[in-house]
């Protein structure tokens, strides 16, 4: 087992992909959001700092990893922890180099607070 998957936190990952219809481009969802138990999702840094950018103005930049065993999702999917959604920077990082310790290493920046999907039952 890896030393990864014995995480504390439960997180809900919705998949998204990109759609082009007429030039324009828009975020869909892919598939039915996937609940994904035992997480470790730990703070980039001690504290949160704001950027400013002209179209939004000052923001808060908080960003977190998550240390996964299985992962689902892309670049493009959400992610929904703790009563807030948060997307993914960059791409989610495989990390295997050996069985015993193999996860997944998953960036992700805090974009609100949203009510997290209804997971479907399984059969």
């Amino acid at each position: 087992m890896s030393i990864r998957g014995r995480g504390v936190h439960d997180l809900i990952v919705q998949p998204k992909k990109i759609e082009r219809v007429k030039g324009a481009k828009t975020v869909v969802d892919d598939g039915p959001p996937v609940l994904l138990r035992k997480c470790d999702v730990q703070s980039v840094r001690e504290w949160a700092t704001s950027e400013e950018d002209l179209a939004h103005g000052v923001t808060l930049l908080s960003l977190r990893r998550v240390f996964a065993r299985h992962w689902v999702g892309d670049s493009n999917a959400f992610v929904y922890f703790d009563g807030s959604v948060y997307e993914i920077v960059g791409d989610p990082q495989r990390m295997d180099r050996s069985r015993r310790t193999s996860h997944w290493l998953i960036t992700i920046r805090w974009l609100g607070v949203a009510e997290a999907p209804l997971i479907p039952p399984t059969p």
